[in-house]
């Protein structure tokens, strides 16, 4: 317990009381005078300050409603929709004549004869990840230099900060390690839940038969959901030159405290991607740079690092 010396306002006896009696009435045990203890200053007790409690989660991750990351990502957009959506029309044609309509092609093709259509798929994907990660990274560049781009809304459209064209060989490196994993994880996953259907399909019992199909279906879905909310930062974090175990330990630490704003996040992003492709690829110069954006805007939301375009204390 606590406690303080004073001396006896009569004899002058030191004593020592303990902290609680602080302001009220004590005796000398020696003299039997009553007086008024009263402790040092430094000993005094002080009001407990009250500490609002910050919304970081691990290791300065804040956690991050998914309203706050569609709010943000909405007024960017709206502000800076010209200068996100203009530019990326270059890599628009080039996923369009580069890839859907061979995927198109291959497709027909599959229809007579399956054997040469994959054969043709496999020489062609390697082409085929290249233009999809060159329009990711087209993309997220944009997206960065929006989010940039300061709050002058009358710099329209924003000076760019960086190339809008060119990658750096370490960004492009690195964000082309991360996709190639996660195409490949994709097909893996695929072809399983393919390849159950098929088992399936030979099995005379009609209810296992929709068992094994629904089944497939709806694992696969899930498995990749799951696997995309716990490591869609490493995409983001690609465009930093980037990659390896420890982004993939700094993504399941992210969304360890985000997890329902990671599966709402990347059920959105899947919806504009899919949104896109429904429309014969038509809708992918409008899905692909708001799917980029949104993955920039939370990235920095739980970061806690700020974004320029909203910095409008001045104006």
């Amino acid at each position: 317990m606590s406690s303080f010396q004073q001396s006896c306002p009569s004899c002058n006896a030191s004593l020592e009381l303990p902290i609680e009696a602080d302001g009220k009435a004590a005796v000398c045990p020696s003299c039997q005078t009553q007086f008024i203890a009263a402790a040092p200053p430094a000993l005094e007790s002080k009001p407990t300050a009250v500490v609002t409690p910050q919304p970081v989660a691990v290791k300065g991750y804040r956690k991050i409603p998914i309203e706050h990351i569609f709010a943000d990502t909405q007024s960017v957009f709206v502000e800076r929709r010209r200068p996100l959506l203009m530019p990326f029309l270059m890599p628009s044609v080039l996923m369009v004549l580069g890839l859907l309509l061979p995927l198109v092609y291959l497709s027909d093709l599959a229809s007579t004869n399956r054997t040469q259509a994959l054969l043709w798929l496999a020489v062609a994907s390697p082409w085929f990840v290249l233009v999809t990660v060159y329009t990711v990274w087209f993309a997220l560049n944009l997206s960065l230099d929006v989010c940039d781009a300061g709050p002058d809304l009358e710099d329209d459209p924003p000076q760019k900060t960086r190339s809008w064209f060119v990658p750096t060989a370490a960004v492009f490196l690195s964000l082309l390690a991360a996709m190639t994993i996660a195409i490949t994880y994709v097909a893996v996953v695929i072809g399983l839940a393919i390849a159950i259907m098929n088992v399936g399909s030979n099995v005379q019992a009609t209810e296992i038969h929709l068992l094994m199909t629904v089944g497939a279906f709806v694992g696969a879905i899930l498995l990749l959901t799951l696997t995309a909310m716990r490591l869609w930062p490493v995409i983001p974090l690609a465009m930093d030159g980037r990659f390896g175990g420890a982004v993939v330990r700094e993504s399941l630490q992210m969304t360890r405290s985000n997890l329902m704003t990671s599966f709402f996040l990347v059920v959105g992003v899947f919806f504009l991607v899919g949104f896109g492709f429904s429309v014969f690829g038509l809708g992918l110069p409008l899905a692909i740079p708001v799917a980029a954006l949104a993955l920039v805007v939370a990235l920095r939301l739980i970061q806690g690092r700020g974004i320029p375009a909203f910095d409008r204390e001045e104006l």
